[in-house]
């Protein structure tokens, strides 16, 4: 918060209109929140109590101040709030040292609550803003992100509305790209043939497609052995090989037979 004294602009003016109600450190507490709600949230105060049914009546009304006899259980608050002809309940509950903040989304049914100690926070009762309240600006930014955001409809709508913009803005074509668009190097797939999954290699792409990046593979020989008439196809043979006087062994017809003493001069 870069100007407290700007943010903190009308809170003079409801303090003036319910200084005379104050008589204990919560009331300074909720009158702090209902301060973020209204001024500067535009959320407009229609009355006291829990009813969770909206008038017809109600949702041209309200107020910026804060209604009679708003601190007037000793123990419990409960205030009536509208925006956007939403239903917001703002409750107060007073334990043994500490208050619990609860805001309600009556349609949404979303619930935020916060958990303050007045002890710690409210040095007076009386005088400034920051007086009463010394850490008023940290106090009224836990408001925002702990009891407001969560169950606030306008920050909700706003959040959607961006994120579907991104993911727009993200599948729309390139408008000033010219022809299709380009491969990394060293992933050419030819039309009709899938690029691998997971990034393995290329592993035999030139067997499919003689003119992938990288050669033929062995679909079609080698430029130093062509065949008949150029280019053509490879054969691969089936069956025994021919024989073609290797012998990395012996053969056994020209072992000596049984019984010979190794008389070559016989």
């Amino acid at each position: 918060m870069s100007n407290p004294g700007d943010y903190f602009y009308g809170w003079n003016l409801l303090y003036k209109t319910i200084e005379k109600d104050i008589n204990k450190k919560d009331d300074l507490l909720i009158a702090l929140a209902h301060f973020v709600l209204t001024k500067h949230s535009q959320f407009r105060c229609i009355g006291l109590g829990e009813n969770k049914t909206l008038a017809e009546e109600e949702e041209s009304s309200g107020s910026e101040l804060l209604p009679d006899n708003w601190n007037a259980d000793e123990h419990n608050y409960a205030l009536r709030y509208i925006y956007d002809k939403l239903l917001y309940i703002l409750l107060g509950l007073r334990t043994e040292g500490s208050i619990i903040i609860t805001l309600l989304n009556v349609k949404t049914r979303k619930v935020s609550n916060i958990c303050l100690s007045a002890d710690e926070l409210v040095s007076d009762i009386r005088g400034s803003i920051t007086k009463m309240i010394p850490s008023a600006s940290q106090l009224t930014d836990r408001y925002r992100r702990e009891l407001l955001e969560p169950v606030y409809q306008g920050q909700n709508k706003s959040t959607t509305t961006q994120t579907n913009t991104t993911s727009t803005t993200t599948d729309r074509p390139d408008p000033l790209r010219i022809g299709m668009p380009l491969h990394p190097l060293g992933q050419y797939h030819p039309a009709g043939v899938e690029p691998r999954p997971f990034g393995f290699p290329e592993v035999g792409r030139g067997d499919l497609d003689p003119f992938a990046r990288g050669g033929h593979g062995n679909l079609l020989p080698f430029p130093s052995h062509p065949g008949p008439g150029g280019m053509q196809p490879r054969f691969d043979p089936f069956g025994p090989l021919p024989d073609r006087n290797i012998r990395p062994h012996p053969n056994p017809d020209h072992l000596p037979p049984p019984g010979f003493g190794g008389d070559y001069f016989m």
